[in-house]
Formats: C-alpha cells, structure tokens, sequence
C-alpha cells in the first residue's frame, strides 16, 4: 500500500510469474529443469478500498455498504521440461517454426481462496459485516481487520503435489519484409492433483467484533468446520502470448499482448542494434504502467522494469535474465 493509491472501478488484480530455469539445447531438443511461481488476485473496488483505509487508517467511508469480492489463485511448483522444435517446409515465403514442450510438475505450495460478504458502515472506524471466506490455507487472510484465525487442529502431514503442463508455440519470419510473428500458449493443457490439502471455511459477523485501544473494529472468526483435508484436482490457466516485430534498418519496432484467466496485457516497444551482437530496448506495459529496460548481447540478456523508481513505492516491477552459452 505504499505510493499513490489509484483502484480501478472493476476488478483490481495482482499477477505474479516467476520462473527460474536451467537447461540444455541440442539439434531442436531442448531438456531443462524449473521452478516456477504464479499467481493471480482479483479484489472489486470496494474491497480494495476498504483494505487500503484499513491499512492505513484513514477512516471507512460514512455511511456506504461495500460488497466483498475477492479471489486468489496461485502455486509453486518444480519440474522437468522436454521440448522440440522442428522447421516446416511450406510453398510460403513465411518461415515457420514449430515448438512442442511437455512438463512433469512437484507441487510444493497452492492456495486457492476467496471472500464473499457485504460491510455496511456505522462510523469512520466501526461497521457490521457479514461475510465467508473458503480457502486451502490454514491461515487466516489479514483482510479489512479481521485478525488471524489459529486452529486448533494442526496440520499433520503437508501438501503433495503431482502432474504435467503442455506448451505450443511458433514463430513465423518474412524475410522480405523484416516481420516476426510470434505464438505461444504455455499451459495449453496441464494439471496438478494434490494431496491433503486443507480446507477451511470461515465466518464473519457482527457478533464477534470488538475494539482495539484506539477504537477501530477488529472481529473474532467463526470457524463454520473445522479444518478437513481433501485431494484437489487443479487445472492450470492457459497463457497466450501474441507479438509482432517489425526491423526498419537498425530499429525494432515491437507490439505484443498476454492474455490469461480474462484479462489482456498489451504492450509495445522500441529497440536499436548497435552492432550485430548488441542492442537496447525501450517498452512500456500498458496494463500495469510499468516502463522497461533492455539489453541484448549473442550470449546474455538483461531487462528491468518498473512504473517507479522508487522500488518501496512501486505497484509493479519484473527482471528477467538469461546466459546462453555455447560448446
């Protein structure tokens, strides 16, 4: 909740997508091994608003009803990746590659959670609620006050988790006008079943609140169950990728998009070859605001991005690198 708070009036979403991965390559084939981490989170205005004015106590707005609309989706997991690619003899003055990959997954970590309900306010630090919140995690959500909830019953034996991704891709290249078009699907079928998950329901309401020294609403959670475990079958999300490049002498113009569980990411970008092994990249996420900064050489590439300087006040920021070494 640092820097400028500015909510968009529908759904307001946090992504996270961290991969770490090694590998080798050898005539199209490639075998590499991952971690990877993604995430999703979608609050509604209301529910975004009323988690930042009780992060920072800036009073609840007199008089107004928020409705409650969370949801959050994400995993850890490792894994082993097979991959090929292979050139397609076409009657085309397109040259079209083809890329195949297959995943095996180790879960490690999943939560899927969300919170209904509706806060009617009283004052500027008291109101009713009535809400339920149903997550995968024996740990409360910090959320709009309400404090951590401890079971009881303690977890005897963590999750497990097992099971495989598949990935398509292709890239086309017009040698006579210097275009690159680019597909991708990760995830385009994948799943991860898992293994005594807990499974949690809780309760919020008004006849479990109290006041803190200074007299803001804090609540007491009602557990409707207690904590049960069950076998999860997880679906993974299919991301697509679609970009453009066009070379117009030494420049690169680029425009691309991202798109998964609903939402697009769009982005654009400029980029200058110096020489045959070096260039430099300018872009800009239209989604998230953030502006990026890249540097490419035969064997490494670098690329920062933020939509602040300021990393304490930033609301995104991504780093991605690689090293590509021959022998």
């Amino acid at each position: 909740w640092a820097g400028q708070y500015s909510p968009s009036p529908g759904s307001n979403i946090g992504l996270l997508a961290a991969r770490a991965e090694t590998g080798v390559q050898w005539h199209g084939y490639r075998l590499g091994i991952y971690q990877r981490a993604d995430a999703l989170v979608e609050a509604s205005r209301d529910t975004a608003d009323l988690v930042q004015q009780y992060k920072r106590q800036s009073g609840y707005s007199l008089g107004r009803t928020y409705a409650l609309n969370y949801r959050l989706k994400g995993f850890e997991a490792s894994g082993a990746r097979l991959s090929k690619s292979f050139q397609l003899d076409m009657a085309s003055p397109w040259q079209i590659r083809v890329g195949l990959g297959l995943s095996y997954l180790k879960g490690q970590r999943v939560k899927l959670e969300t919170i209904n309900g509706q806060i009617v306010t009283i004052n500027t630090k008291d109101f009713n609620a009535t809400a339920n919140r149903q997550t995968t995690s024996d740990e409360s959500l910090d959320l709009s006050g309400f404090p951590k909830n401890s079971p009881l019953l303690a977890q005897l034996t963590a999750p497990s988790g097992a099971g495989y991704a598949a990935d398509v891709g292709l890239v086309a290249v017009h040698p006579g006008s210097n275009a690159v078009f680019e597909l991708a699907i990760a995830d385009l079928f994948g799943q991860i079943d898992w293994s005594h998950l807990p499974n949690t329901s809780t309760n919020y309401n008004s006849a479990t609140k109290y006041y803190d020294a200074n007299g803001w609403v804090n609540f007491n959670p009602n557990l409707s169950k207690a904590i049960t475990f069950q076998n999860l079958n997880q679906k993974l999300d299919p991301k697509l990728r679609l970009a453009v490049n066009y070379s117009l002498g030494n420049f690169e113009l680029k425009a691309a998009t991202d798109y998964t569980q609903g939402y697009w990411f769009p982005q654009t970008g400029v980029g200058y070859h110096i020489t045959p092994q070096w260039a430099f990249f300018v872009d800009l996420d239209w989604r998230f605001n953030t502006l990026g900064l890249s540097v490419q050489h035969d064997w490494f590439y670098l690329s920062l991005k933020t939509d602040n300087l300021n990393l304490n006040a930033a609301k995104a920021y991504g780093l991605t690198a690689g090293v590509l070494a021959q022998f």
